[in-house]
């Protein structure tokens, strides 16, 4: 009966150290992930930033780019009314040529 207990004392004692040898790999583990987490939070924050920034530039860009549009616009505009005057003037002209033919 001593041996028993003798025997069931060190199956406790292996189960115990094998369960502290697993408590420890386990804490590693979690410093490890916890080390790693710390690093994606910063990284997720840098990102955030740089995200509000091309955001912030992004909406600049689609000022710009509706000012340009608008500027086309009138120029077009502009252009077009210079072409009519244009096309009046040689009909002006082609009428005095033909006119001063006569």
């Amino acid at each position: 009966m001593n041996q028993k207990i003798h025997l069931h004392i060190n199956s406790i004692s292996e189960k115990a150290s094998k369960l502290i040898q697993q408590l420890s790999a386990l804490k590693n583990e979690n410093e490890t992930l916890l080390a790693s987490n710390k690093e994606l939070q910063a990284k997720l924050a840098e990102c955030d930033e740089n995200l509000k920034e091309f955001k912030t530039q992004n909406a600049k860009l689609e000022q710009s780019q509706s000012t340009l549009l608008s500027a086309n616009d009138a120029s077009t505009d502009s252009s077009k009314e210079k072409n009519q005057e244009i096309d009046q003037l040689v009909r002006e002209i082609e009428n005095c040529i033909d006119q001063l033919k006569r």
